[in-house]
């Protein structure tokens, strides 16, 4: 019993050390010059794709790829209700530009 006890606990950790190789963790975007929050459950398009943010007290975009602001809007956060304004500094993820440019009409209206 202990012999079999001994091997799935060897196979359990294997399993575990492979896997933290297999399937690393992918580091989240960086705004206003500081590291994010880092979600590990991002998808492909997620990492490929934009971050709707806050920069300088306004709304902005960031290229995830790069880390990079692509442009901010007119439009300050803090004039946006809480719930916007808290999402804005978790970020609001975007696959593609279309889906940014929704989002930032969205809080800008």
């Amino acid at each position: 019993m202990k012999k079999l006890l001994a091997i799935t606990g060897a196979i359990l950790i294997s399993s575990i050390i492979i896997t933290s190789f297999i399937n690393p963790t992918t580091p989240g975007a960086v705004k206003d010059g500081e590291s994010a929050q880092q979600n590990s459950q991002q998808s492909d398009s997620y990492a490929q794709g934009y971050i709707v943010s806050e920069f300088a007290g306004r709304i902005a975009l960031y290229r995830i790829r790069d880390n990079k602001v692509l442009f901010s809007t007119d439009t300050l956060v803090s004039d946006l209700p809480e719930a916007d304004r808290e999402a804005l500094r978790s970020g609001i993820p975007a696959a593609d530009m279309k889906e940014a440019d929704r989002i930032i009409a969205e809080l800008s209206s």
